[in-house]
């Protein structure tokens, strides 16, 4: 009896720290095992349709798998695409690179646009905290005929769609201007001014580390107690993530 129980202490330690690997069943005609992770690694060994095979890694679009004869090798994501899980559905394994893109945290990058019809130029920094919700900091320079103006925002970002590669999103802000005439110019004087934001932008992911971006922002400057102005900012411009 004692030896019994010792059995059974000494297997439920290994029984809990079993791996649990997700199993698919194969669809197609058959499945080529290869012998490594890439095409010119030879199929030496296949698994028939309606039998089911464990997913014990992947390595970019090549996945590890074991048959339920023991048999293992790399099999292609074309044909584990052709799989269903035991819930009866075919099995969709999404990008490796989207998932790396929807896993990102720090985002940083630059734009140029137009605010109020001068050029500007734009870099800006940005965290995401969750899929929903980015804070994201804006420094743009803006090089007018008459003027030039420095702005700073900091701006929150909520975006509904964040799981697709075409991902549209809403600004919610605030910040400082400075603008600062020329000169040459008779009477001019500096602006400087808490700034309210709000917006929307698109976010498209490209490939790789690489994002294409565009923006619209509405800038509310409160010079003063009775006295606001509002500028249109508009600019596009590439981003990168980490």
């Amino acid at each position: 009896m004692k030896s019994i129980r010792l059995a059974c202490l000494l297997l439920i330690p290994l029984m809990l720290g079993a791996t649990a690997y997700q199993r698919v069943q194969v669809l197609d005609p058959y499945m080529d095992l290869h012998t490594g992770p890439g095409r010119g690694f030879p199929a030496v060994q296949v698994v028939e349709r309606g039998e089911w095979v464990e997913i014990l890694k992947r390595k970019t679009d090549w996945f590890k798998v074991r048959s339920e004869q023991g048999k293992e090798g790399w099999v292609r994501r074309s044909q584990m695409e052709k799989t269903l899980t035991e819930a009866g559905v075919e099995k969709n394994f999404r990008d490796v690179l989207m998932d790396d893109y929807l896993n990102r945290r720090l985002e940083m990058g630059f734009a140029a646009g137009r605010f109020d019809g001068d050029s500007s130029l734009t870099v800006r920094t940005s965290y995401r905290f969750n899929n929903y919700i980015i804070g994201e900091l804006n420094l743009s320079q803006v090089s007018g005929d008459f003027s030039s103006s420095r702005i700073i925002d900091l701006n929150l970002q909520i975006a509904p769609y964040s799981d697709n590669r075409i991902s549209p999103y809403f600004n919610l802000g605030f910040g400082h201007f400075k603008n600062e005439p020329r000169a040459t110019l008779v009477n001019a004087v500096d602006t400087s001014a808490t700034t309210a934001v709000v917006g929307v932008g698109l976010r498209i992911y490209l490939t790789r580390r690489f994002i294409v971006r565009a923006d619209y922002k509405d800038y509310v400057v409160m010079i003063d107690a009775d006295r606001n102005e509002e500028f249109q900012h508009w600019m596009a411009g590439f981003s990168f993530f980490f």
